[in-house]
């Protein structure tokens, strides 16, 4: 397991990566390493042999950011979400969250401040492949006396739970969970979670993990140290909530099919790694001004035309869905 760069360039996040990492490449000029923007998941594993593209976004979007990772909301999410946890395992050092890789890193990172004595790493999983079964063997082999905690930043349509339910793989913690798929949460409000915006250029210093084989972990392309922004890591770590509350309640589960992106935090990664034709509000503009502005943003940034006031999406229990450009209905 080559561990040792990837920790240098991500040592904020205090989380070995159990990952196989490539030479160094440029995220903005070598593109034949990454898989087309529009291109969507088919159902095959060769859509995962690829990486997605970096967004190559500039200071004026990061300082949007910065200005919402205070959300005190998402504090009071993350403050349940670990007393949710302590309620079902009251000594953190027999904990270790084995965080999802992106998403569930910055999630964990909170968790292990809020649980001391719990530690966190971080791997992969994929639609249809699962979870890095050799990095999941790894963690095992290096924490055997701990309990196994698998932390993503949300749900959309439950993809991850069922992925890591097929593996009889639980439990499962996110900070926002609309549609009730994990075993524990913060909240089932549809909270946009400003770290949806953290791509691998500017927090991690590595691309998205692709797909290798069954017998090797999955793998990522190193990026330059000088996109790496560390202040957006420092200022989410500042505003990691000072106590545990009283724990979330488990809400009922939901789910109904549809091709959409639903939800504000899943809306946000299509508009990260992507390329969404529309986004659609179930609100007017001013509660989207209000609660959605890094969407609002983004879509500007990407050229993705917005529609306001889609009473529709009440019948998916979501504010906000997108559909992509390649997909069925997109």
């Amino acid at each position: 397991m080559n561990l040792s760069t990837s920790l240098v360039r991500t040592n904020l996040w205090n989380q070995p990566v159990y990952a196989q990492f490539l030479q160094e490449i440029d995220p903005f000029a070598d593109k034949e390493y990454f898989r087309s923007l529009n291109m969507a998941y088919d159902g095959k594993n060769t859509f995962w042999s690829l990486p997605s593209p970096e967004p190559n976004l500039d200071n004026e979007f990061w300082q949007l950011v910065i200005s919402e990772l205070a959300d005190e909301r998402i504090q009071q999410a993350a403050s349940r979400l670990a007393a949710s946890i302590a309620t079902w395992e009251a000594d953190p050092s027999k904990l270790v969250f084995v965080a999802i890789l992106r998403a569930g890193v910055p999630i964990a990172d909170w968790l292990c401040r809020l649980l001391p004595g719990s530690v966190a790493v971080s791997l992969s999983l994929f639609s249809g492949i699962g979870i890095d079964k050799v990095a999941l063997q790894q963690v095992r082999s290096q924490y055997p006396q701990r309990k196994i905690i698998f932390v993503d930043g949300w749900t959309g349509r439950g993809g991850v739970a069922r992925e890591l339910s097929k593996q009889e793989l639980q439990p499962f913690a996110v900070l926002v969970d609309p549609w009730g798929w994990a075993d524990f949460s913060g909240t089932q409000d549809d909270l946009l979670c400003p770290t949806a915006c953290f791509t691998g250029v500017a927090t991690f210093g590595f691309s998205r993990t692709f797909y290798v084989n069954e017998a090797n972990l999955f793998a990522a392309y190193l990026f330059p140290q000088q996109y790496y922004r560390d202040q957006l890591v420092k200022t989410w770590q500042k505003h990691c909530p000072g106590i545990i509350s009283k724990p979330n309640t488990h809400p009922q589960r939901f789910f109904k099919s549809t091709a959409m992106r639903i939800h504000s935090n899943e809306v946000c990664r299509a508009l990260i790694n992507a390329n969404p034709e529309v986004i659609y509000f179930a609100d007017d503009l001013n509660h989207v001004k209000a609660n959605y502005q890094l969407l609002l943003a983004l879509a500007e940034i990407k050229q993705v035309k917005v529609n306001y006031n889609c009473q529709d999406l009440s019948d998916y229990k979501t504010r906000v869905a997108c559909f992509l450009r390649n997909s069925a209905n997109g």
